[in-house]
This record gives C-alpha cells, sequence and structure tokens, in this order.
C-alpha cells in the first residue's frame, strides 16, 4: 500500500462491537495518507482486518515490542500495553532507514582519566526494507504538516510522528523524531483515571514533545532526513521524556 492508495472511512460493526471516530464522524473515501494524518480509527482497523491482525501483532513484535498482544482487531487502536521505551525505540526504526538500534542505559564506562574500561555494543539489527521505512516516513510528516500535530509546522523543522489517546482520555501520547533524534511523551495516572474530556495526545502530550524538541533542533538548523539527501547522516538517538535516554 501506499500513501495515495485509499480507504473509506464508513460504519462498520464486529458482532457486538461497533467502532467509531474521535469526532464522531465519517469521511468516506479518502486517502490513506489523509487517513493517518487525521488520526482516522476506522481506516486503521479495516486495514488490519484485511492484513490480518496476527501480522500486524508480528510486525510490532519485530520492532522490539515485547508485550504479549492478543489477536483481536481492537489492538489496531492501541488497545495492547505498551511501555514508553519500547515504543520510542521502535519509532526510531523509521528515521533510521529501517534500522533499530537497541536502547542501552550505558554506552561506555571510563576511567578518570578517560581510558576505556568496557564499551556495550549496540544491538543493531534491519527491521524493515529502507523503501518502506521511507514510506512510513511520509505518513509520520504527513501527521506533523497537515494532521493532527500541525501545530509544529511553526518550528520551521523537519519533522514526523504521531499523536494517540486512548478510550476515555486515559492516556495521551505523542511520539516524533527529528533527523537526528527520536523522542516520547506519555501523559496519564497510575490509576487509570481519566486526563479529562477531549484531553487528547495532540492537547496535552504534544505540547510538552514541542518544548522539549525547540531545544534540540536549535543544535541542527540544518539537518534533513535522509531521504531528503543523497548521502544518509549517521543513525539517530533516540530518548524518552521523562526521563530522556539516548543510544
Amino acid at each position: 500500500m501506499t500513501p495515495q492508495d485509499t480507504v473509506v472511512d464508513h460504519p462498520i460493526s464486529f458482532g457486538p462491537w461497533v467502532p467509531h471516530n474521535y469526532d464522531g464522524k465519517f469521511k468516506g473515501r479518502m486517502s490513506l495518507l489523509e487517513a493517518f494524518a487525521d488520526s482516522r480509527n476506522i481506516p486503521a482497523i479495516e486495514i488490519a482486518e484485511h492484513v490480518g491482525i496476527k501480522n500486524v501483532i508480528a510486525t510490532a513484535h519485530r520492532f522490539g515490542i515485547t508485550t504479549n498482544i492478543p489477536p483481536f482487531l481492537p489492538v489496531a487502536l492501541g488497545s495492547a500495553e505498551v511501555t514508553l521505551e519500547q515504543q520510542v525505540a521502535a519509532y526510531s526504526v523509521f528515521p533510521n532507514d529501517g534500522i533499530r538500534i537497541a536502547p542501552r542505559l550505558l554506552r561506555r564506562v571510563v576511567s578518570a582519566d578517560g581510558v576505556p574500561l568496557s564499551e556495550d555494543a549496540p544491538d543493531v539489527t534491519e527491521v524493515v526494507s529502507e523503501k518502506t521505512a521511507r514510506t512510513m516516513m511520509v505518513f509520520f510528516r504527513g501527521v506533523t504538516s497537515e494532521g493532527t500535530a500541525a501545530s509544529l509546522v511553526s518550528m520551521h523543522h523537519p519533522l514526523g510522528g504521531k499523536t494517540g489517546t486512548t478510550n476515555d482520555f486515559t492516556d495521551a501520547w505523542f511520539i516524533g523524531f527529528s533527523p537526528s533524534i527520536t523522542c516520547g511523551v506519555w501523559t496519564g495516572y497510575d490509576d487509570r483515571q481519566s486526563l479529562g474530556e477531549k484531553q487528547t495526545g495532540a492537547q496535552v502530550a504534544l505540547p510538552l514533545w514541542a518544548d522539549f524538541m525547540k531545544t534540540v533542533v536549535a543544535n541542527s538548523p540544518n539537518e534533513t532526513f535522509s531521504g531528503d539527501q543523497p548521502t544518509p547522516p549517521p543513525l539517530h538517538q533516540a530518548a524518552f521524556v521523562a526521563p530522556i535516554v539516548k543510544h
């Protein structure tokens, strides 16, 4: 599938389960790019059903998600629990042209004189092809240019990412990246109480992400994603807030 392919956003049901979009409306036929950027639930469910939810789960596991995910369609909307660390590590695959670097807490240990005592070699694997990763980057950048995270346009920097909100507004997410760093923000309560009506990822998590990333991108004003330049940059770092982890 490509960003230009289309899907129909319309009422559907699966037995007693009747999924709906956040705004309660249906937009009919639309491109996959528009559906992704606007975070439409129905297209996500229809694609998951088309490719098979077990294939969706297998793909998530390839990206380093270790959660035991049940093979049910609501997983397409994020019903399975995944830690912020795993989410950020998984998302960093896309700007890295399909390469995953497993998170590490320590890169190296040195003596007081700066002599290396030990170094932890990174676990590097190819998760998806460069072509697939760059196709997905079109989707993620659509979110930040004209979708649910379009407010980031004001930063005047190449960015991509995805907002996320769970039922009853108990969790609000934004995970995104510049060409050099991937960062994730989760907001919520340990006891799963609601953040409040309409407290979505775009409303709650995205502003925190933007505040942090404004400082980050200020140090790299001219950077570009690998798909935008003839020579790919070094594999970039990943961070999650809070705390921040680089690897």
